[in-house]
């Protein structure tokens, strides 16, 4: 089976989210081929998962004083502070297209396990946490992950950690250790890089993207080729990017909350 391969690389937040939304409304009606794509953050940035506040999650003020976007997700799942040291993926197939597991947790075993696949390339040991959807390697975490279906599609998006910033994630969120493991009170005891496996050692980025492909498509068995987005997705993206960027979307949940505490005053 062949699926397409997007690699958008240094891409904004807030166009990021809208993309990966347009292409599965593209995916859902059956105009495009199934999808692995790409991307790093352009500017760093906080993705909030859908059902999530902002208020709960993030401190709002030292986002807006240094730039960090705010960009709600269309999925569910935790937040996470994500910048260039990262590459982040999402997997988008046809729901009950025979691909991707029709069950949630189905859906993440299956698609995670290219992550595994990846580490094992790389000459690391990966493991599937299914608590928290989850890969870990040397039992800390390096890869956190949401899912999402709607118009006919199925959302798999995650992080593989090249390198991080503990401390700027100390300062961008309100409780970092949130999706770690029982017990880790610090965010760099429950996480680990690529940077970190290697011993310091440099990597190459295009060595590391070909072998995070080359997981999900053993894991998925298919094959995916390098591909471009169609002017419609793309159409559809910018226009989606302006509600990512609104108050309105972002504080969607902190909004309704406050409306809902109003009334039952």
């Amino acid at each position: 089976m062949t699926w397409r391969f997007i690699d958008t690389d240094m891409t904004d937040g807030y166009y990021s989210a809208a993309l990966f939304e347009s292409i599965a409304k593209y995916i859902g009606s059956g105009e495009v081929d199934d999808t692995i794509l790409f991307w790093r953050a352009k500017t760093p940035a906080v993705y909030l998962g859908y059902h999530q506040y902002v208020e709960d999650e993030i401190h709002e003020d030292y986002c807006a004083a240094n730039g960090i976007q705010v960009v709600r997700r269309v999925l569910g799942g935790g937040c996470g502070y994500c910048d260039e040291d990262q590459i982040l993926f999402s997997i988008i197939a046809s729901e009950g297209g025979g691909t991707v597991p029709t069950d949630i947790q189905g859906a993440y075993s299956r698609i995670l396990n290219g992550l595994i696949n990846t580490l094992m390339m790389l000459g690391f040991d990966g493991k599937l946490e299914p608590t928290r959807n989850a890969v870990y390697s040397m039992g800390r975490k390096i890869s956190g992950n949401a899912q999402g279906r709607f118009e006919g599609a199925v959302l798999v998006n995650g992080s593989f950690l090249l390198d991080f910033s503990f401390e700027e994630m100390d300062r961008v969120l309100k409780n970092p250790t949130k999706n770690l493991a029982e017990g880790v009170e610090l965010a760099r005891d429950g996480m680990i890089t690529l940077s970190e496996l290697l011993g310091g050692a440099g990597y190459d980025i295009d060595h590391v993207k070909g072998a995070l492909k080359c997981g999900f498509e053993d894991a998925l068995g298919v094959e995916a080729r390098r591909s471009v987005l169609t002017d419609s997705e793309i159409e559809l993206a910018q226009r989606l990017s302006e509600k990512h960027r609104s108050r309105d979307w972002i504080y969607r949940m902190d909004d309704k909350r406050r409306r809902r505490r109003a009334r039952e005053r």
